[in-house]
């Protein structure tokens, strides 16, 4: 997904971005952004946070969260390819700030890899998407432990998602390989055929000249 089409899903025409990356992007036309969150939090406001991308990023993401206040749209923009994501890091801090994961992406068309789309509710844990489990009934879930699982079914469902894609693309792939090498084998095979009259009628005409001779 492109971030600025993410971004254009959440907010309306004239929606705020606080841009707290760092990262000078160049966010949607008709939004307004600024650097601060208004007071209270609004609808048409979403808050853009990133972590750098190094191999000590993980650890700055509870300090990254920390100012999120309830009920602010945070944007989380993270570094790492999707299937290579820290998940239990990423969803500890998650939880630790309070913050519920609504959507999770990989990111096509930036320097970020995943964006994670996700709200301050403390403990208030909001209502769950469909493709959890719904076998499993949440109802003596509460506080932190269902914001954990609401959480990793997000982020985790993202990982697995983008990590059976690649497998996908790698059996393909070796299906096309072998299929390629099958045409190879025939096309040699066919030619070898071709050649091996060619040879013996050598030989036959090898073996006149030869009994030429002896007359």
């Amino acid at each position: 997904m492109q971030l600025n089409e993410l971004v254009r899903s959440w907010l309306p025409e004239g929606g705020t971005i606080v841009d707290r990356t760092g990262s000078e992007h160049a966010w949607p036309p008709l939004m307004k952004v600024a650097e601060t969150v208004p007071s209270p939090a609004a609808d048409d406001v979403l808050t853009a946070v990133t972590v750098a991308g190094s191999p000590a990023a993980a650890g700055d993401l509870p300090a990254v969260l920390a100012d999120a206040v309830p009920g602010e749209v945070v944007l989380l923009l993270l570094p790492w390819p999707a299937a290579e994501l820290p998940l239990g890091p990423v969803i500890q801090a998650l939880v630790a700030a309070g913050l519920q994961a609504t959507e999770a992406h990989p990111l096509a068309d930036t320097e970020w890899g995943v964006a994670v789309i996700c709200r301050r509710v403390d403990d208030e844990v909001g209502e769950l998407h469909a493709y959890l489990d719904r076998s499993r009934s949440p109802g003596p879930l509460t506080g932190r432990t269902l914001l954990r699982l609401a959480d990793e079914h997000v982020v985790e469902g993202l990982v697995r998602r983008t990590q059976e894609l690649k497998l996908q693309a790698t059996q393909q792939a070796l299906e096309e390989t072998k299929a390629a090498l099958t045409a190879m084998t025939a096309e040699r095979d066919a030619l070898r055929d071709k050649a091996t009259p060619s040879a013996a009628s050598a030989t036959e005409g090898e073996e006149l000249e030869s009994s030429d001779d002896l007359r």
